[in-house]
């Protein structure tokens, strides 16, 4: 069996105020280009080929699946496509849940997303990679009002098939991984006008434009969410935006209609479309060059579907 997930960009926490019954609450989106995971059972135990971060991750999420399920069957997991670790996109819990979902599906579970992730303890603070996983898309979560809760979706719209996102990765630096996140997230408090930014934001500029495909308005609106959002964290991550991108993200903001940091970074995104993808590719290749920046760069497709399970290996 081959599970296929996306990857997703996290477009910010909406309050960490601390001041209303709930706390957390996310937006982001995903995007084409996963993990390619084959998952085969066999007699005993677990046999993973994959690199030494994701075996660590495999391990884990089988010995929570066999506590849960006590099961006795073995398998074989080969990560054949991986996201970055700790780069923004997602990568622990696209992992998680797509090996997870292999397993599963094998053993003749037909386990939804949302409680899978429950068992393997995802969804910790933001529900964005777990609900992209199941459906793809936008997504806006709704956050969490005790530690163990799920974050109930609100909304969920496809992204327009012409837009397209630059995505931008600084080499040799990453971000915050989830042990290191977790006493910010639990500690950190900011001013309520915060939240109350962005959700205005959200309902009256994010909702709106995606729902018209206006990209424009779209992008405007983002791109002060974002801002807003790492005011928020700038104690944490010396500045509005991770160190290793603040010169990078002035540039793209300038070619793009809209721009962002995806979780802690240091990955970076700009909004634009399919007709000047290519242009700003070049525009930022060249400037990256220039300013001696080390980054990857490629122009990425909205996903609106969400993991995709290929039970035949051949049509893989």
């Amino acid at each position: 069996m081959i599970i296929k997930t996306p990857s997703r960009l996290h477009m910010g926490i909406i309050d960490l105020s601390r001041e209303f019954i709930r706390s957390y609450g996310a937006l982001g989106l995903t995007i084409k280009n996963g993990f390619t995971i084959k998952v085969k059972k066999q007699e005993k135990g677990l046999t993973i080929n994959a690199n030494e971060r994701n075996v660590e991750e495999v391990r884990e999420v089988y010995n929570k699946l066999k506590q849960s399920l006590q099961f006795d069957t073995g398998f074989h997991v080969k990560v054949k496509e991986d996201i970055p670790r700790h780069v923004g996109l997602g990568s622990t819990t696209q992992l998680s849940l797509g090996t997870g979902m292999g397993m599963t599906q094998l053993l003749g579970h037909n386990v939804d997303p949302i409680k899978l992730a429950s068992v393997l303890g995802r969804a910790s603070y933001s529900a964005i990679g777990t609900y992209g996983f199941k459906y793809g898309g936008f997504i806006l979560e709704g956050g969490k009002s005790a530690p163990i809760e799920i974050p109930p979706l609100l909304f969920r719209n496809s992204i327009p098939d012409d837009w397209r996102f630059i995505i931008i990765r600084v080499k040799n630096w990453e971000g915050f991984d989830e042990k290191e996140e977790q006493p910010i997230m639990e500690e950190l408090k900011v001013d309520k006008k915060f939240p109350q930014m962005i959700s205005h934001h959200i309902l009256m500029g994010i909702l709106p434009s995606l729902k018209k495909a206006d990209i424009e308005d779209f992008g405007y609106h983002m791109t002060d969410i974002q801002e807003t959002v790492g005011k928020s964290f700038s104690e944490y991550q010396n500045g509005v935006f991770h160190p290793a991108v603040g010169e990078i993200i002035k540039e793209l903001k300038q070619h793009t209609y809209g721009v962002g940091q995806s979780s802690w970074g240091p990955t970076i995104y700009g909004l634009t479309d399919v007709d000047h993808a290519e242009e700003v590719k070049k525009i930022m290749k060249t400037w990256l060059s220039k300013n001696d920046k080390k980054a990857s760069l490629r122009i990425a497709e909205p996903e609106n579907e969400g993991v995709k399970i290929i039970r035949d290996d051949q049509d893989l």
